[in-house]
């Protein structure tokens, strides 16, 4: 039975180190394989074979020098918040100790100018600036992939510093065909905040029907910092369920309908993503987040050359409250976010490889304003058509370019209507100089029309400031340029790769303004990196990167959102080792940040720099079958430190995070 957990046994059968030529064309493989799951009969009927499941939602292998992070990583690392899961990969790091305040930069840009999905439903992130971006329960996820800069055409829409696409489990995941049913319960806890989470998965599985049912609860108490501090606002609230149904016809046509809900509601800081504010101070209040998302989708378990389909339609709403009535208005801000997304494509197998083609759109609509007057809306809808070709020019040489054409529509709060059209392009190549060095890069320009407002402040300070009414004169589509160049080097078990970037987003609109026009030219660069030596049963691993960000030629302000904040030197390691003889695995992790006085620049003090150390352990008994026992210890040594992506450290009114100290996360699952 698949548990949806790997033992330490599978767990090393998958590690071992693959060639060269098969991680090189593994975007292309990602695709074409599955043609190989059926052949042609006398009378052009289709033969179908027993294929592996193919996911809907899933997009091709990110291009090399991105981020993609599989099953077997998500289950090792044990991620109990999005922060965790980025926590060892370079190119990525994420704000805020707690969930609701968590935004996602990648190489320093926030996640916003990004094209973000869950199981294909679209992100749009803003409903408040002081609300995270990257709200996730990650418990269920079976992938993440980030485009890093330059993204492929059928990403998506407004992919102007790349994409990121989280995927979800289904019931086929957790069960073998000739089981019907079948499931987990988790248990989880906290030494630090006392917060208990409670995880339950059930999973059914007949004549191509499957299902699974999820739920989870996390409550507790605020965290200790490293000096033993109480964190006002820091307290578990989350709850989160899912629904998954899936139908797959005996001619292998796949159905599959998914439903989830999360919700976060407690007392936080007014701002939630500032650990606090001086001047002037703050009493924390009510937040309350709450996202509802459907989706639908259609695909082909058994394609064939001509016909690899990939149809869905999704709906998302969110919903916010925040309590910030301690502003010379003296009310909250209420924002309603609803969006509708569809994409048709469909793969041509060729013999050079494959090309996708199709079409997508979304429609976005926000509603929102102080409390006592919400009713301002703003509405934008997108088209777009695209392509994108990977091909392997010879044995040696692979590419993968392609474009898109998008339409832009935006109905502003006020009546006035904006219509845009604009073309995206991408290239990106490979070429294996020897048998254990490759070199790769791509270059591409991206779209980014005009993005819908931040919606719960839309002119909420015009009672005491007339002139702060929402003001669409002069509002112009923004544009990215992005390279990036590297190498991969893979000799025997050890393997590296590095890349330099570049990315520059021309009018990079600033949503939180009441001037809709006010726009920044937004710079990332910077050096990513990451080496892998496996040895046995064990490996160790380590990132690099070095990101400089720049807003209008000047260093970032952390506590201005929507565009990107100061990342400098960060780094991590790891090493694990697994005995599977006795159901064992344990590992050491390490993240830290170098010294960085660019807040200087802006009068306020370098930011420090830190070093955590973690652990963790793991214990599959072998008398009991399906349970599992695992301990991590976070931040071993109780440093006292704000992590590097956390906002306010530059501002004389607001305080950021200080993250917490240390901490004995005690888990205990049992799957059937």
């Amino acid at each position: 039975m698949s548990t949806g957990r790997q033992t330490p046994q599978e767990v090393v059968s998958r590690g071992k180190v693959v060639t060269m030529k098969t991680l090189l064309l593994a975007s292309v493989a990602a695709i074409s394989i599955p043609t190989l799951g059926y052949a042609q009969t006398t009378d052009n009927e289709k033969e179908t074979i027993a294929l592996e499941p193919i996911s809907v939602e899933a997009k091709a292998d990110v291009l090399t020098g991105g981020i993609q992070l599989d099953e077997d990583e998500l289950d090792r690392i044990a991620p109990k918040d999005i922060k965790d899961v980025f926590r060892q990969t370079p190119g990525a790091t994420v704000s805020s100790p707690t969930p609701i305040g968590q935004k996602v930069y990648v190489n320093g840009i926030e996640d916003t100018k990004l094209t973000v999905d869950i199981d294909g439903a679209r992100q749009v992130t803003k409903t408040f600036h002081h609300i995270g971006t990257a709200i996730i329960d990650p418990e269920l996820l079976k992938s993440v992939k980030v485009e890093t800069g330059v993204a492929p055409a059928d990403a998506g829409p407004e992919a102007l510093g790349g994409s990121i696409s989280y995927e979800t489990k289904d019931g086929r995941d957790f069960l073998d065909e000739d089981e019907t049913f079948g499931g987990y319960g988790k248990l989880t806890y906290n030494t630090n905040s006392n917060t208990l989470s409670e995880n339950v998965a059930l999973a059914l599985r007949h004549e191509g029907f499957d299902a699974i049912a999820y739920f989870s609860h996390d409550k507790g108490d605020n965290y200790e910092d490293g000096d033993g501090n109480e964190v006002i606002g820091t307290k578990a609230g989350m709850r989160t369920g899912m629904i998954k149904l899936g139908y797959t016809t005996p001619s292998g046509y796949r159905l599959k309908f998914k439903a989830d809900y999360l919700r976060d509601r407690e007392i936080r800081p007014s701002r939630p993503n500032f650990g606090g504010a001086v001047n002037p101070a703050w009493t924390p209040g009510l937040v309350d987040y709450e996202r509802k998302s459907a989706t639908i989708s259609f695909s082909d378990d058994t394609p064939t050359d001509m016909w690899n389909p990939v149809i869905s339609l999704s709906y998302t709403n969110a919903t916010l409250f925040a309590d910030i009535t301690n502003t010379p208005i003296g009310e909250g801000a209420v924002a309603d976010i609803t969006t509708i997304n569809g994409k048709a494509a469909n793969t041509f197998t060729i013999d050079a490889g494959t090309i996708t083609a199709g079409a997508d759109f979304y429609v976005d609509e926000g509603t929102g304003g102080k409390e006592s007057d919400s009713n301002y809306t703003e509405k934008v809808y997108d088209i777009g058509i695209f392509s994108q070709a990977r091909l392997s020019l010879s044995e040696e040489a692979r590419v993968s370019f392609g474009g898109r054409l998008d339409y832009n529509h935006l109905e502003g709060n006020e009546g006035s209507t904006f219509d845009n059209f604009g073309i995206s392009a991408n290239l990106n190549g490979e070429y294996d100089f020897t048998s254990w060095l490759m070199g790769y890069g791509g270059i591409g320009t991206a779209w980014g029309g005009i993005p819908m407002t931040e919606v719960g402040i839309q002119n909420y300070w015009i009672a005491i400031a007339p002139g702060a009414a929402w003001n669409y004169e002069g509002l112009e589509p923004s544009r990215s340029y992005n390279a990036k160049v590297g190498a991969v080097v893979e000799q025997g078990a050890f393997t590296f790769d590095g890349n330099l970037f570049y990315t520059k987003i021309k009018g990079s609109h600033q949503v939180s303004s009441s001037n809709r026009a006010d726009n920044s030219d937004l710079v990332s660069y910077g050096i990513n990196a990451s080496a892998k030596y496996n040895f046995g049963n064990g490996f160790v691993r380590a990132a690099y990167t070095k990101a400089e960000v720049e807003v209008n030629g000047d260093v970032p302000v952390s506590t201005v959102a929507y565009q990107g904040i100061v990342i400098g030197d960060t780094y991590s390691v790891e090493a694990g080792y697994s005995w599977p003889e006795y159901g064992l695995r344990f590992g050491a992790t390490g993240e830290g940040a170098l010294e960085n006085d660019d807040p200087v620049e802006n009068s306020a003090d370098k930011l420090d720099a830190y070093f955590i150390v973690g652990l963790y352990g793991e214990w599959f008994p072998e008398m009991l079958p399906g349970a599992s026992v695992r301990l991590d210890v976070s931040n071993l040594f109780d440093t006292s430190y704000s992590h590097r992506a956390n906002v306010g450290y530059d501002s004389g009114n607001y305080t950021p995070y200080e993250d917490p100290g240390r901490a004995f996360v005690i888990s205990a699952k049992y799957a059937f």
